[in-house]
């Protein structure tokens, strides 16, 4: 019913002049904007001038995918436990989400993109001191050997996908990494957060006070300056509680204080609510754990102001 109410809100005209794609049933909905987002970048193109691709061996990369989304595969390298690569897949594409036949489903994956993306992330770094691991896009060689050598877990990719690279030019984006980090994903399932803590908690004082002050953090952020992160929503905790954005796909102006069109405010208003609902579960979590492991503490919940910690470098 929610899903008809929304979509009726939309003229048959509206409807043509944007690409909304969603996905998710009764529990989730996800409604990712995406051709106006691509015609503004477009003209920002033309504004300015071409940046020079750097190239990239993949020598270093660990064939093991680490996951694997639409887009792109996550890998370790072999030789810096605090480096990784996302490389953008080249290959098929999963069947459930065939692109519209006018339009090529890679049209939109160029250099461009991914540096406006970068840019983006590092505008929100600055801006409001949320730290990211977003890699500046490089180019590389993919030969049929590493191909060959690539292995993908039963649930890193979709049943329907058979070879999700191929031997040829891609592109690469090098990212900060560690062991010890924690990837979620909103919506999720939360199993691998809330083992985390229970890991990282009890010996490192400072992870609830500095996973509390992150949730606060992108809360207030995501709600009132960029809210095209609460879609398909990607980070990081480390072992001491703090976050890192790890993917802004659908967030395509390079500059993060501009706000979107009122049309498009509209539909991630949708998206706004479930996941404040969900930091505020997840701060729940948090708070649980702490008071598992340290019973005789005091429940210690504060405000605290958007410069609480200094971002870390992410390069």
């Amino acid at each position: 019913m929610f899903k008809t109410e929304l979509l009726r809100k939309f003229s048959k005209s509206t409807w043509k002049s944007r690409n909304v794609l969603i996905i998710g049933g009764s529990m989730c909905l996800l409604l990712i904007l995406r051709t106006s987002m691509h015609a503004r970048t477009a003209r920002r193109m033309d504004e300015h001038p071409k940046t020079a691709i750097k190239s990239i061996s993949l020598d270093d990369i660990n064939p093991e995918a680490k996951g694997c989304g639409h887009w792109k595969c996550f890998f370790l390298s072999k030789t810096n436990p605090n480096r990784g690569y996302q490389l953008m897949r080249n290959g098929d594409i999963e069947h459930y989400r065939k692109p519209k036949p006018e339009k090529k489903h890679r049209d939109s994956r160029t250099f461009e993109i991914f540096a406006d993306r970068f840019h983006f992330a590092e505008c929100v770094r600055k801006e409001y001191g949320i730290n990211h691991v977003v890699g500046f896009p490089r180019v590389a060689e993919l030969t049929e050997e590493i191909v060959n050598e690539m292995e993908f877990s039963a649930k890193a990719l979709h049943p329907s996908v058979v070879k999700p690279f191929l031997p040829g030019k891609i592109f690469v984006l090098p990212v900060h990494y560690s062991k010890n980090v924690v990837q979620f994903h909103i919506p999720g399932v939360y199993a691998d957060l809330e083992e985390h803590m229970h890991k990282y908690m009890p010996v490192n004082p400072e992870y609830y006070d500095n996973f509390i002050g992150e949730m606060h953090k992108l809360d207030r952020v995501i709600s009132e300056k960029v809210e095209c992160l609460s879609s398909d929503f990607q980070g990081f905790v480390y072992e001491n509680g703090m976050f890192s954005l790890f993917d802004v796909d659908n967030c395509l102006n390079p500059q993060c204080t501009e706000r979107p069109p009122k049309d498009d405010l509209i539909v991630l208003s949708t998206l706004i609510k479930p996941l404040q609902k969900t930091l505020i579960k997840l701060m729940q979590l948090a708070t649980a754990v702490k008071d598992e492991h340290f019973p005789a503490e005091q429940i210690r919940y504060r405000k605290l102001k958007s410069n609480y910690s200094t971002p870390r470098d992410t390069h």
